[in-house]
């Protein structure tokens, strides 16, 4: 039996990306764990079908109450007191004081996606309320760095606010706070990363990972912790609003919740759930421009997999190639020909991303042929900082250990970025990494960056391979494929598609539901796609249709596919809407080839 295996993503929230250019199987020997059937008596105690039934039960989901929950997700029952979280009473309290003296208001954003839908949450509630004396602003990652840099601060002071409010940044900026701070500036800093000690001299710090903290769900993402304050100031501000009215802000906290890769449970699967809802609605002009241009023609089939693969992505290349204002001024379009114009340029940014990470990718390979370490550690001083995350995600994804990549094209220090297989959680690894290495460095458990001091990188690769070989590891994500269920050819239909989606949407802690197709005849193979990067499958039902099954850029392991060959298919059922299509399709996770004629 010959296999073919695959690795989980990290990079894409939850769903099953594919790779492929090569057998990794040397690499990785990677077993198919399908689920245990759901005993009787948890059958009595919860309602649906037989598939409804496994995946609750896989997904530790035991009593009907819960179930209930899940496929109903409520704004009003799911949504915890903003209240609860640090400062924030401090907060608000400060932020209307502001408004009502006609202060000017800076909200301070990171440059990635998240840091940009937190821009358009306090953008949509400034012209909810008619409050017009504020300016937004978002570093330049290259040129200012990350968070209130000696740069950015500068530029701050020349805005000459009397409050500052950052989003999704903030809390490891003690000396730019207190400099603020000093110059009589005010700082609200609302952030989820983990909170340094001590802490920025900070007017208000909002963050649920202060120790103090009495939140009830700590997994929030940047523009999640912003819309928390949005929510408190209409709860504290009288505005003549329609209660509920910032509902319609959940648009860019759903597509930021996504692609920042945060549990996708509680008070997140609510807003993503709702999020999606109101995206359907199409009342964002440039939101509408975006999904045009990647031929999204009918809105109402939106998924949460086009927020991680689509939305996410494209939102997320203004800041790492041009600049995130970019992106910024695209989701505050107000017309049809504006946004039509900055989805062009945002989708040119976007290709010329594609390229730059395809390159790196390439190059990696080769050295990764000659040298297979525990830790991936590659640095070129050609390579673009900005792209890096997304080429050491899929460096995890292709060889399945934790990958650091660092360049400096953009100037004179090397600048990097990391990605965790789940072995190791990636900031505690650089610090004990040991002094001289890093200029700074931080993030999160699965994606950090860092800078490196001049002439470190050699001297990097060696400590964190040594380190790696020393520490415990944590549990390793790619150990095994988990299935969820054996299915038949036969049962790819409407009735079984429609059963998945109430599990929608899917994500972190809530991955889409994988598949074992046993025995499966291929009936024909292709490939598709500029270069023929991707690969499609087709299979007969015993009725005679055709179901066909896909991965993105396998296309060369048609070399090794025919007609006539048997497998075994691990797989996802999806919908395909593309263009002017409507039909389901299988999504190929793995497969193990049995035999060929």
């Amino acid at each position: 039996m010959m296999y073919r295996q695959r690795t989980k993503t990290l990079s894409n929230e939850g769903f099953y990306y594919f790779l492929g250019e090569r057998d990794i199987l040397e690499f990785m020997k990677k077993k198919w764990s399908v689920a245990k059937k759901y005993p009787e008596d948890y059958a009595e105690k919860l309602q649906g079908d037989d598939l409804t039934l496994q995946i609750l039960f896989n997904r530790n989901i035991n009593t009907q109450k819960k179930a209930d929950e899940f496929f109903a997700p409520d704004y009003d029952r799911d949504t915890h007191d903003p209240f609860l979280l640090p400062d924030m009473e401090k907060a608000v309290a400060r932020f209307l004081d502001a408004m009502k003296k006609n202060e000017k208001i800076l909200i301070f954003s990171d440059y990635d996606v998240d840091g940009v839908c937190g821009t358009i949450v306090f953008s949509d509630f400034f012209r909810f309320v008619g409050y017009s004396n504020i300016s937004f602003y978002n570093p330049d990652r290259y040129k200012e760095g990350y968070g209130l840099t000696a740069p950015a601060k500068d530029a701050v002071l020349k805005e000459n606010p009397s409050l500052v409010v950052t989003v999704d940044t903030g809390i490891s900026d003690v000396e730019g706070v207190k400099i603020l701070q000093q110059k009589g500036i005010d700082v609200i800093v609302t952030d989820h990363h983990l909170v340094p000690d001590p802490m920025p001299p900070a007017f208000a710090i909002v963050d649920h990972k202060r120790k103090d903290n009495t939140y009830p769900f700590p997994w929030l993402c940047g523009t999640g912790m912003a819309f928390k304050f949005v929510q408190a100031l209409f709860q504290k501000g009288g505005w003549p609003l329609k209660e509920g009215y910032e509902k319609w802000i959940l648009d860019v906290v759903a597509i930021a919740t996504v692609a920042d890769m945060v549990p996708l449970k509680d008070e997140n699967r609510m807003w993503v759930y709702w999020g999606l809802e109101v995206l359907k609605k199409n009342r964002r002009p440039g939101l509408k421009a975006l999904l045009e241009s990647q031929q999204y023609v009918s809105a109402p089939l939106l998924t949460s997999q086009d927020l991680a693969f689509t939305l996410g992505p494209l939102i997320n290349a203004a800041g790492r190639i041009d600049h995130a204002n970019m992106a910024v001024e695209l989701l505050r379009a107000e017309t049809p020909e504006e946004a039509r114009w900055l989805s062009g340029r945002l989708n040119e940014t976007n290709k010329e991303r594609k390229r730059m990470t395809e390159e790196i990718i390439a190059a990696a390979r080769n050295e990764l042929k000659k040298e297979l370490p525990a830790v991936i550690v590659l640095g070129d001083d050609a390579w673009y900082p900005g792209v890096l995350g997304h080429a050491a995600n899929r460096l995890v994804e292709e060889f399945a250990r934790p990958a650091f990549l660092f360049g400096k094209a953009d100037g004179e220090t090397a600048k990097g970025s990391s990605r965790s297989d789940g072995s190791v959680n990636l900031v505690e690894f650089m610090s004990q990494a040991g002094e001289g290495l890093f200029e700074v460095f931080g993030g999160h458990a699965m994606a950090a960056g860092f800078t490196l001091k001049e002439g470190t990188g050699k001297e990097l690769k060696k400590r964190l391979n040594d380190v790696y070989k020393k520490i415990e590891k944590e549990k390793n994500l790619f150990e095994e494929l988990q299935i969820d269920k054996t299915l038949s050819l036969d049962e790819v239909e409407w009735d079984t598609y429609a059963t998945l989606s109430r599990f929608e949407p899917f994500g972190m802690d809530n991955p889409r539901p994988v598949f074992l197709f046993k025995d499966l005849i291929i009936d024909g193979v292709r490939v598709f796609g500029n270069g023929a990067d991707h690969l499609e499958l087709q299979f007969k039902k015993t009725n005679g249709n055709r179901v066909k099954a896909i991965s993105f850029g396998d296309g060369k392991e048609a070399e090794k596919l025919s007609s006539g060959f048997l497998i075994d298919l691990a797989a996802s059922v999806e919908r395909n809407s593309f263009r002017d299509t409507d039909e389901l399709r299988l999504r190929i996770v793995d497969y193990k080839l049995k035999s060929s004629i």
